[in-house]
């Protein structure tokens, strides 16, 4: 897939032998949250113990059937855009956030820093796309004894930021895939309404 292709945003794009809406999503968080773990056990079904630092961006996708709000089942293909958490990339991060349907912004559980730093990666996405969908992961919920953020600051996290709030385990899998189908259910409605907003 070509850079090109994978900024379509919000329309429906053919070639490759896909045709239906292709969505770009961006993952934001601060360094080994877990972000480019959540997108390989969405779309690979795996988990790496060991950590690897993600050096930029890397991009993967998945394809999902989603049915509208008539019941009529439309194909939505997730261009998965992995950022890398550092300091250094804030300029890539801009550039690429620009145009995104929608972002997974990510803290880790057992690390208040990464929490602490939640509304930074928000406003920011925010600045850039400020219509799109947000979900809010609280990962790594499997570590259970090092846990340090408690459920209550990301309901509170949820309602400030009018965003989904789920508890994921890229580890064990837990509610990982309902995240971006979620995700790919709101954008989708949205696109439509928009489109059909844009025929009246």
């Amino acid at each position: 897939m070509s850079e090109k292709e994978g900024e379509s945003g919000r329309g429906v794009t053919f070639g490759e032998g896909f045709e239906g809406y292709k969505f770009r999503i961006v993952l934001l968080g601060e360094a080994a949250v877990g972000k480019t773990a959540l997108i390989r056990r969405y779309t690979e079904n795996v988990f790496d113990e060991e950590y690897k630092q993600t050096i930029g961006t890397t991009f993967a996708t998945n394809d999902e059937k989603v049915e509208d709000e008539s019941g009529e089942t439309r194909n939505v293909r997730l261009v998965l855009w992995d950022m890398g958490g550092q300091a250094t990339y804030r300029e890539l991060r801009r550039q690429f956030m620009n145009g995104a349907a929608g972002a997974v912004i990510v803290y880790d559980v057992t690390r208040p820093e990464t929490f602490m730093a939640m509304n930074n990666w928000f406003e920011s996405f925010r600045e850039a796309c400020p219509d799109a969908d947000v979900a809010i992961c609280a990962n790594k919920i499997d570590l259970e004894e090092k846990r340090m953020v408690p459920v209550e600051p990301g309901v509170m996290l949820r309602d400030w930021f009018q965003a989904k709030y789920y508890e994921t385990s890229a580890k064990s899998g837990k509610s990982v895939d309902t995240v971006f189908r979620n995700l790919a259910e709101m954008i989708l409605t949205r696109t439509l309404e928009d489109k059909a907003s844009l025929q009246m």
